[in-house]
């Protein structure tokens, strides 16, 4: 009988608490009234895809365990030399709530020359810098959303800026930072606004042109040979007037508010074949461009002229069974949730250690 491959599951100390960025979030914003809720789903996101992707390969055949990243990282390389797993399933996206990290703990699988899946290094930490993605996107022709950086609020006054804009961290991803009112339309509003961020965040603000209009997602899978998804749309019919048409960090992770209820993904998106193609082109390019690998997500927002304008690139995005974008699409596509776990680890498998 052949021996069964092994793989360790590793995710981070963040998953057991909210991190420190998300607390800063959520922080002294300011809502339309009605919005009174404080249930996080964020805290218990990872843990569960841990658990439910341990059963899933395990049923399939491999043998699986999991381990804790936590500040002493000679723990993590002395077990990982311990275990010598034949992959692991990267969960790790901060290390101690330093979102910073999660690069350089993908660095260092490879400095030990493990497979792992997802997205390398270069890759993890160009995407979290969403001015670094921008420039990268936008020499190889695609579209974005013109936009700043402010280092201070004073620079409000010498820039030139066409409102209304959309003001974000720089570094963040989870939609930490993003609330209802970071959509501006007047530079006193965007003045005090970068006022209150720059403290909290103590990092750039990245303030953009908002763009009115629809807003889709694809989910891709693969290396050499890619799948795209079916694309989801997030239907804002049912927003209500004083709420922007903006997937917050409220609508991402928080069951009980207005915006959670009221950013419904729609997929497969009720959008025309040619359409949908243009759609997955465009998330396809941006996946190569940006070098990432086994699976992503790539977010668009299309405006009234039907241009598209890529968002944010994903690497890594979150794999809850069932509630994510990422799941919905694969049930869409006609896989299980088992299938789409198993072909992530299977392009792992496939491409050689290290490359980017």
């Amino acid at each position: 009988m052949p021996k069964k491959k092994k793989i360790v599951v590793v995710y981070d100390e963040g998953a057991l608490d909210i991190s420190s960025e998300v607390q800063m979030a959520l922080n002294g914003k300011t809502e339309p009234e009605g919005n009174s809720s404080s249930k996080d789903t964020s805290m218990t996101s990872v843990i569960e895809q841990v658990d439910t992707i341990v059963e899933v390969l395990t049923e399939v055949g491999y043998n699986v365990s999991t381990l804790l990243a936590g500040a002493d990282i000679s723990k993590l390389m002395e077990k990982l030399r311990e275990d010598k797993p034949d992959l692991i399933f990267n969960f790790c996206e901060s290390i101690e709530d330093n979102s910073y990290q999660e690069m350089n703990v993908a660095g260092l699988y490879e400095l030990l020359g493990l497979r792992y899946t997802g997205s390398g290094p270069l890759t993890l930490g160009s995407c979290l810098n969403k001015v670094r993605t921008k420039e990268i996107l936008s020499f190889h022709k695609l579209n974005i959303a013109p936009f700043r950086v402010f280092n201070s609020p004073d620079e409000v006054l010498r820039k030139k800026m066409t409102f209304p804009v959309i003001a974000k961290p720089i570094h963040e991803d989870a939609s930490a930072g993003i609330t209802n009112s970071s959509v501006v339309y007047d530079r006193d509003h965007l003045q005090s606004l970068l006022s209150e961020m720059l403290k909290k965040f103590k990092q750039p603000i990245l303030v953009e042109q908002y763009i009115e209009g629809r807003e889709f997602n694809v989910a891709i899978v693969g290396n050499e040979e890619l799948v795209a998804l079916p694309v989801s749309e997030i239907d804002f019919s049912t927003m209500p007037q004083g709420y922007h048409h903006i997937v917050s960090y409220e609508a991402k992770w928080m069951p009980d508010t207005v915006e959670y209820k009221s950013t419904v993904p729609v997929c497969p998106a009720k959008i025309s074949s040619r359409f949908q193609k243009k759609i997955q082109n465009t998330a396809i390019k941006a996946y190569q461009v940006m070098g990432c690998r086994d699976y992503a997500r790539v977010d668009m927002r299309v405006d009234k002229n039907g241009i598209v304008h890529v968002l944010e690139v994903n690497p890594n995005p979150d794999l809850s069974p069932g509630e994510s974008g990422f799941s919905r699409s694969a049930a869409a596509f006609g896989w299980t949730y088992g299938q789409l776990i198993s072909n992530i680890v299977e392009s792992a498998f496939k491409r050689s250690v290290g490359t980017y």
